[in-house]
């Protein structure tokens, strides 16, 4: 049995050059990803070498087939697989390329992916709120608190407005560094 070691780092979905990075230091340093299950990175035991790890988006898994066999076909292994994120990773070498996404088109359809997923998440919650304010607002119209019913809908609501404003945040630093990495690549840095 190779030794393993387990690692907990919080990534976001636009986080996914800072995890690569992670990922290709500890496989510098002799560990490489076995697998990953939340915030949780599996390493095992390996020779130091460099290697370039890539992360895509796919949450669509009906073609997972071929769209693996797609990054297998240019020398990019599949090393695990995570709430529609692919980690595949491959030996780096001067002579081969080394990014999935090596150009303008390919790095902004991966990037809308990232963007769809995220509004995907934030809309749910955002109709899940507005439910539980109704809810309790009706229920509190039913027992004729009016006035209570005012002032617990008020905090509800404002409530509801600050978790989504918090969670909104995060998204919003993700949206800015996607276009971020947008804006690099389309003046080539």
């Amino acid at each position: 049995m190779s030794e393993s070691k387990t690692i907990k780092r919080n990534y976001y979905i636009s986080d996914f050059e800072e995890e690569q990075s992670f990922l290709a230091s500890y496989h510098a340093d002799g560990w490489r990803l076995a697998s990953t299950k939340g915030n949780r990175y599996v390493f095992e035991k390996c020779k130091n070498e460099t290697v370039t790890y890539q992360i895509d988006f796919n949450p669509n898994e009906q073609q997972k087939d071929e769209y693996v066999k797609m990054f297998s076909d240019f020398g990019w292994q599949l090393i695990a697989e995570k709430d529609g994120r692919f980690y595949f990773s491959k030996l780096t070498t001067t002579h081969n390329e080394n990014e999935l996404f090596s150009d303008r088109e390919t790095k902004a359809i991966m990037c809308g992916k990232i963007i769809r997923r995220k509004l995907y998440q934030l809309i749910p919650i955002s109709v899940v709120t507005l439910i539980i304010t109704c809810i309790m607002g009706l229920l509190m119209f039913r027992y004729k608190t009016f006035p209570f019913f005012l002032t617990s809908a008020t905090a509800l609501i404002l409530l509801g407005g600050l978790i989504l404003t918090l969670y909104s945040t995060k998204y919003l630093s993700g949206f800015y560094r996607i276009k971020k990495i947008l804006n690099e690549n389309e003046r080539g840095i």
